[in-house]
């Protein structure tokens, strides 16, 4: 199931501690305005957080990958669920929060960037072969066994 530009927006506002206090609600009038400036604040950060993603798809032919943007609340987000629900939501309340509360707003986006490096290094990668500086497998080389690999 891929995520929406709602559903981060719904984390971001939680965040934020704005959504309705009875129902929980965050699709409310006190955060329509949030709910307006939403997709290109989002747009803003999505290439920042796309080469973090596992589908990113490197650079080809010296043009750099651009993620797709979104226009609307029910537009899928084209990145992995980790970089949608656990780095997006900090930053796009960070960038909500900018005139309102700059010191929230730091705090979130601090931890946007954290979360984005967090996230970026643990992208799985490919498995292979490990070999040293000589070009061959530690396991060939003499004595090998008692490296510290």
């Amino acid at each position: 199931m891929r995520t929406t530009v709602r559903d981060v927006f719904n984390i971001a506002i939680c965040l934020m501690d704005a959504q309705h206090e009875g129902t929980g609600a965050t699709d409310t009038a006190d955060t329509k305005e949030y709910r307006l400036r939403t997709p290109p604040l989002l747009n803003s950060i999505l290439d920042r957080a796309y080469p973090a993603s596992d589908g990113y798809p490197g650079s080809a032919g010296g043009h750099r990958p651009v993620c797709p943007k979104v226009t609307a609340m029910e537009d899928e987000i084209d990145l992995d669920g980790r970089i949608c629900t656990g780095v997006l939501p900090y930053g796009l309340a960070a960038l909500l929060l900018t005139e309102e509360n700059p010191t929230l707003s730091n705090f979130f986006w601090q931890t946007f960037l954290e979360q984005l490096e967090e996230a970026r290094q643990s992208v799985p990668g490919d498995e292979g072969s490990v070999e040293d500086t000589y070009g061959v497998l530690s396991d060939t080389l003499e004595f090998g066994r008692f490296g510290r690999w």
